[in-house]
């Protein structure tokens, strides 16, 4: 073994003992052993060094694609024509594009899900209503079970669409509208015509009160025709819509409705209301609705008229305004078109005031439904968002 050779201790660990003691033969094979041995383990590090560069060198590029994806996907999120939040297991936003920044309003991060859902209002179709715009929220819980990805996409366009659609429809239909109330317009007018020569007559004071009597019958069911077709055509039409109380506008539908209740002897019952319950209405419109609900289950009772009215909180978006009659109920084959602009059962009938019912609910954001009770009688029930600043306790 030369003198600049390095001979490591692992290795002269693994020498014999009698090494140094071995002759010159012997040692120069010892030598010859020795720089084999080095020259496999230096071949060996060699070997691993280029495995670990190559490990590291593959780790750096799986990192930089990592990387690029992330960036991707961030800008995916950023360009989606929707809003995207993520939301942690106590329900307070860590993440949102802004997308969701721009519908919802800031801040958005570390707010609750709660306090953002407090800045609108759920409808009864179950999109949220904020600034002037109509959202659809859907949620997910992502893998692990511990957060929640919240999406919002703005529906207003297609809100505005389906109104113009339906303006366009009752325009559509003012053709039908007119032949029909031009029929039934004519009936009355007749009889006005009539009763107006025989008031140029001589007759007896009795006689002509009757006839002015009959006349002013006429009259009133000309203008009743009339105010139908117009509530129908103004559906489309915007209402002012303010915080009211609920209980306030069942009170003044019954009261509004104290003389045909007398006439008939019909018995009204309502729940008790919470009076802290509040609805974004024209209290006026809504009291009407109720009212009409009312006067049409008096009209169907033969007997007797028992009518419930029931109103309350059903979670802590929506709720109920539900009136139920004792009276033969609806035909089962046509209880599906009871909304249709000029369908009735009645003879008497116009055919237009459910569906002028129907056209104030939905500009108040909601929906009505009719159905049959199982223990007789129709029920009309009315399904609104309830006002966000309302104290809301379900009954």
């Amino acid at each position: 073994m030369t003198m600049n050779q390095t001979v490591t201790p692992e290795v002269i660990k693994q020498l014999p003992a009698d090494f140094f003691d071995l002759e010159q033969d012997n040692l120069s094979e010892a030598e010859s052993a020795l720089r084999q041995g080095y020259r496999e383990l230096s071949g060996h590090v060699a070997k691993l060094s280029s495995e670990l560069e190559a490990a590291r060198l593959a780790r750096r590029k799986e990192n930089r694609e990592r990387e690029n994806l992330l960036n991707r996907f961030a800008t995916m999120l950023d360009a989606l024509p929707g809003g995207v939040i993520i939301l942690d297991s106590d329900d307070a936003i860590t993440e949102a594009n802004p997308q969701a920044r721009a519908l919802l309003g800031e801040p958005l991060e570390g707010q609750s899900w709660t306090t953002i859902e407090q800045r609108g209002r759920f409808n009864a179709q179950g999109s949220f209503e904020i600034r002037g715009r109509r959202l659809n929220i859907s949620t997910c819980p992502l893998p692990g079970g511990e957060e929640t990805i919240v999406l919002v996409s703005d529906i207003t366009a297609q809100h505005t669409l389906q109104r113009e659609l339906g303006r366009k429809t009752r325009l559509s239909s003012l053709g039908e509208m007119a032949a029909r109330l031009a029929h039934q317009i004519r009936t009355p007018l007749s009889s006005t015509v009539l009763y107006v020569d025989q008031l140029s007559k001589d007759m007896d004071q009795g006689k002509r009160d009757r006839i002015c009597t009959a006349l002013k019958t006429q009259l009133s069911q000309t203008e009743s025709l009339i105010t139908s077709m117009l509530g129908f055509v103004r559906g489309g039409s915007l209402l002012c819509l303010e915080p009211a109380k609920v209980r306030g506008i069942v009170e003044e539908a019954i009261s509004s409705c104290d003389g045909i209740l007398e006439a008939s002897g019909a018995l009204v019952t309502t729940n008790r209301i919470n009076p802290t319950l509040t609805v974004l209405a024209a209290p006026t419109e809504l009291s009407s609705v109720i009212a009409n609900m009312i006067q049409n289950s008096i009209q169907v009772c033969e007997d007797k008229p028992e009518i419930e009215v029931w109103a309350g909180a059903i979670n802590q978006h929506m709720m109920l305004i539900r009136v139920s009659d004792n009276g033969p109920g609806i035909p089962s084959d046509v209880i599906d078109q009871v909304f249709d602009p000029f369908f009735t059962t009645r003879a008497a009938g116009t055919g237009l005031g459910l569906a002028v019912l129907a056209s104030v609910v939905q500009r108040h954001g909601g929906t009505v439904h009719a159905t049959n009770r199982e223990s007789g009688g129709a029920q009309f029930t009315i399904l609104l968002p309830v006002d966000s600043t309302s104290k809301v306790s379900t009954q």
